[in-house]
């Protein structure tokens, strides 16, 4: 099947019909944003889809010396065809094809498809999903899978997989093998296609050399890994690619059992790319953090995915480079931004969960960005962050006092207690998340002190009212002394308030009333 010429990927269009695109009418149809979903894509596939097109279009249009992407379906194939020039059959575009010829994300295997011992039958046994129990995600359930099933699963696969074993070597674009590739990116207004053409346009403005993708080579390296043999003995070395090269890490191909499209696997003995140090190659959606003694290593994110804390880093701190797609560019539009940040959580022999979060932009927040308040906005995100968890610690107290049953002295080595108010903790903490951003954004805008100092007490008050409603749930449902029960109530609202309110913390100045100059 020729992605080039034959229709095989399901989209939605924005009147809600369905329909079926070739890979350079999915280029085309972005550009004119006029997709509002791929039928097939999976959540956990969206940032792989993505980052291919873009990296796939920004490619065709350098080599092709175009500063602007076309909207024209047979525009965008000759382009596509521009990359592959040696291969007049469009071989490497193709889902199915010999194993001694590229296919696409396939490379040619020098000895033969009997090398690939691994017998792959759905498209979701191939994708680099683990999971160690057969509940939320159900396995290999895809028996009647389509062209576009197996297409996204060899993107999310052969550019987003990481070490699974002796053999099964990851990508290039991630901090170690049990790390992940994020995504941060900011996302205008309009469907999947528009997040598309601005990414490419933003790209296609560096030049296709993203800051920190030195080492790769200055010009015509090698972009379309799956164009060269791999034996599975040879790593490729990055100054061999383009800054842009889209990579795959595994030896896989694609063939056809009894009339259906099943896969073949194999192991080798190198990673595909040679690995980069803290696996810095330049990756645009990658925002890089500075080590202590200056070195740098991509971001990896963990379980706990991009709560607020962690989001107020990227966006603020300055240990973190920002992502080259995740700063406005003066053709983005002053409304609609959003911040959108990704992540498939990886760990040793299994997958930690997907994450994805969106923190819209006001007009006057994307304008704060790109203005010297830019450090007053930080200023004043990192000391919310310090407030909500000064309340979890005064919380945490009242918490231990009332699961304590009022002791004279509260304990905070109480394993029992500890654990049960972890439950509530958690709560409280996912109380603040969802509200931090539009709360942050509203004391901003305020144009003068008085007003930002107003919003910022009414959320610290809030706080305490959620702590307040917490407490009072915990002493509803968590079993306590029946004799001890009202000390242990008193004591516990005594002890919440007793540290928010104490005189050399973070929370009293906001939780009192201001004092008001006589008149």
């Amino acid at each position: 099947m020729n992605t080039l010429i034959q229709p095989c990927i399901r989209v939605i269009r924005p009147d809600g019909r369905q329909d079926l695109l070739t890979l350079p009418g999915v280029l085309a149809a972005c550009m004119q944003d006029a997709i509002t979903g791929f039928t097939a894509l999976r959540p956990h596939q969206r940032h792989a889809w993505h980052a291919f097109l873009v990296q796939l279009g920004t490619l065709a249009l350098l080599r092709a010396g175009l500063l602007a992407p076309p909207e024209n379906e047979g525009a965008w194939r000759d382009l596509l065809r521009g990359l592959t020039p040696e291969h007049a059959d469009d071989a490497p575009w193709c889902l199915l094809g010999p194993s001694n010829r590229p296919a696409l994300l396939q490379p040619p295997i020098p000895d033969g498809i009997g090398a690939l011992k691994n017998a792959v039958s759905t498209p979701d046994a191939l994708d680099l999903l683990v999971a160690s129990k057969n509940h939320d995600l159900k396995r290999q359930v895809m028996a009647a899978a389509a062209p576009d099933d197996w297409l996204f699963a060899l993107v999310s696969l052969q550019t987003m997989e990481g070490f699974l074993g002796a053999g099964n070597y990851g990508i290039s674009r991630m901090n170690g093998g049990f790390a992940n590739r994020p995504a941060l990116c900011l996302v205008p207004p309009g469907g999947p296609g528009a997040h598309v053409r601005r990414d490419i346009r933003c790209l296609l403005a560096l030049g296709g050399r993203p800051p920190l993708s030195e080492g790769c080579a200055e010009a015509g390296g090698l972009a379309l890994l799956w164009l060269e043999p791999w034996d599975g003995a040879a790593s490729l070395p990055r100054m061999r690619l383009d800054p842009l090269y889209i990579e795959i890490c595994r030896r896989v191909r694609l063939v056809e059992v009894a009339g259906r499209i099943a896969a073949r696997a194999g192991g080798s003995k190198a990673p595909r790319v040679a690995p980069a140090p803290g696996g810095v190659t330049g990756d645009p959606w990658a925002p890089v953090l500075t080590e202590k003694d200056g070195s740098l290593k991509v971001l990896t994110v963990d379980a706990r995915g991009f709560g607020y804390r962690r989001m107020v880093e990227l966006m603020f701190s300055p240990s973190i480079r920002h992502a080259p797609l995740q700063d406005p560019q003066a053709e983005d539009p002053a409304e609609g931004l959003v911040l959108l940040a990704r992540a498939l959580t990886r760990g040793q022999g299994k997958t930690e969960g997907y994450h994805e979060r969106r923190v819209p932009l006001t007009r006057r927040v994307r304008a704060l960005f790109a203005s010297r308040a830019a450090d007053r906005a930080a200023a004043t995100a990192q000391e919310r962050v310090a407030l909500a968890a000064a309340m979890a610690n005064a919380l945490r107290f009242g918490l231990l006092a009332l699961l304590e049953n009022g002791p004279e002295a509260v304990d905070p080595r109480d394993e029992e207690a500890k654990r049960k108010a972890e439950t509530f903790l958690r709560r409280f903490d996912a109380g603040v998340d969802r509200d931090f951003f539009p709360a942050l954004w509203r004391e901003l805008e305020q144009d003068d002190r008085a007003a930002r100092e107003a919003e910022r007490r009414a959320w610290v008050r809030g706080l305490l009212d959620q702590a307040r409603t917490l407490l009072d749930v915990a002493d509803a449902a968590a079993p306590k002394s029946s004799r001890l029960r009202y000390r242990a109530r008193v004591r516990g609202r005594a002890a919440l308030l007793h540290v928010a309110y104490r005189p050399d913390g973070l929370l009293a100045s906001w939780l009192k009333e201001p004092q008001r100059d006589a008149a």
